[in-house]
Parts: C-alpha cells; sequence; structure tokens
C-alpha cells in the first residue's frame, strides 16, 4: 500500500528476485492473480536500469521531458499572442490555454527541476563531477548511483531497489536513508545491509520453504519475532508428536 516500506528477504534461490521481476511484469507467474492500482507507476533499480547513451545531464533531464515540452508550448503560445490582436477571439483562447498549462506546469513543480536534479546527484556523489560526461564511461557503481538518481526523480508510486547500498559510500548511505525516509511512494526493498534496513523499513517479508510470512517492524523487530514464531511453531509440533 501507499506508504509501506517493506523488505523482502529469504535464503539463494528463495524466489525473491523471481517475484521482484513479476511485480514488474519482466515474467509472467504461472498461477496465481496480481492487482494493480489503476495508473500506478513502478520503478525497479538494477544494475545500469533504465540508462541510456547521453550524458548525466541529459539523463537527468529526460525524466522531466513532459515538463520540457509543456514549457515548449507555454513560450510558443506567449509568441502567438504578442503578435495578435489582444481584442481577437483567438487571443481569448490562447488565454485560457495558456493559464491552464501554467497552472499544471506549476503543480508539478517545472519550475523546481533544475533544484531537484542537484539535489539529487550532489546527494547521490556526482557534485565534481562534470555533467556533460557520457554515461558509457562510467564505471559500473557510479552507473547503479546514476541510476538511483533518475529513479529518484522519476519517483514512481511504487519503488523497487534491488541491493541498492552495494556500491555506495558512508555519506552518500545516509543521504540516501535521509531521503527514503520521506519518499511519498512505496518502498520494496531487497538488501543484506541491517543497519540500512533498521533505518528505513516498517515490515520485513520473509519468503521461506515457498511461503512468504509478514513480520511488523525494522529487521531487529523481525530477529525478536522470528524467534518466538520458531518457538511456538516447536512447541505446536511437540505436541503434535504427542498425540501421535
Amino acid at each position: 500500500e501507499e506508504g509501506d516500506f517493506v523488505t523482502l528477504i529469504g535464503g539463494n534461490g528463495a524466489g525473491k528476485s523471481t517475484r521482484l521481476n513479476i511485480i514488474y511484469k519482466d515474467l509472467i507467474p504461472e498461477d496465481g492473480v496480481i492487482s494493480f492500482g489503476s495508473g500506478k507507476e513502478i520503478g525497479f533499480l538494477r544494475q545500469d536500469s533504465g540508462l541510456s547513451d547521453g550524458t548525466i545531464q541529459s539523463e537527468m533531464e529526460s525524466v522531466f521531458q513532459h515538463l520540457y515540452d509543456m514549457e515548449l508550448t507555454m513560450r510558443n503560445i506567449e509568441e502567438t499572442m504578442g503578435e495578435i490582436s489582444p481584442d481577437s477571439e483567438e487571443y481569448a483562447r490562447l488565454s485560457i490555454e495558456y493559464s491552464s498549462l501554467q497552472t499544471q506546469f506549476e503543480s508539478a513543480e517545472g519550475y523546481q527541476i533544475h533544484v531537484k536534479i542537484d539535489t539529487v546527484l550532489n546527494g547521490m556523489g556526482f557534485a565534481d563531477t562534470d555533467r556533460g560526461t557520457p554515461v558509457d564511461v562510467l564505471s559500473g557503481g557510479e552507473r547503479t548511483r546514476l541510476a538511483i538518481c533518475k529513479l529518484l526523480l522519476e519517483s514512481p508510486d511504487l519503488l523497487i531497489l534491488d541491493e541498492p547500498t552495494n556500491h555506495l559510500d558512508f555519506s552518500t548511505l545516509v543521504w540516501l536513508e535521509e531521503y527514503l525516509l520521506s519518499y511519498p511512494g512505496a518502498l520494496l526493498i531487497v538488501s543484506h545491509d541491517r543497519y540500512f534496513l533498521n533505518t528505513i523499513c516498517h515490515s520485513i517479508w520473509e519468503l521461506q520453504n515457498r511461503e512468504l510470512t509478514v513480520y511488523k517492524g525494522n529487521y531487529d523487530k523481525y530477529l525478536v519475532l522470528k524467534e518466538e514464531r520458531e518457538t511456538q511453531l516447536l512447541k505446536r509440533y511437540e505436541l503434535q508428536q504427542q498425540e501421535i
């Protein structure tokens, strides 16, 4: 649900990656039903996820292409209105269209695009990197960090992060944690970073023996609840064996 910050855990081969790919619609399940809210967007971080052959700056700006197109339309309308009579019907029509576009542009924070890009790039360790640097010359770790930047700017309703901390230094990790704590959508994270999980997640979903068990709380709370659950299951098993 919106606002859920979930960690998916399980041993190797438990099916974590399979489930993430099914949710992202890269795989079709053999059984069961998957339901999505109408118009909901999903973002999935994988190695080199969603990156093109452009530059760092163009890659970030591509997220806001619809707003750049809207701004260009507004400029064209301004030019047209400057060339016709203010008393004409065409001027009145264009004025209404311009007002509508401006309202949409402002509500989408179109005037804050460059601030958003700078905030995310600086926070993710690109403060001293030339924004004109081609993406294809970046290292694997840099590309992963850039992919995170792009996803944060896209701000999908469900953000899926598969091992997001692998290529982050301490300062970048701290920034990402603080940023995600106020993320407006839902998070689904696979990570082995216990401190990161304790800071970010509200719920642990464990895949084990082809079953999914939900534990409310962070990773430390999960360890306590799992031990309690296994103790209860063992007692039930022993009672069952006595009965048999």
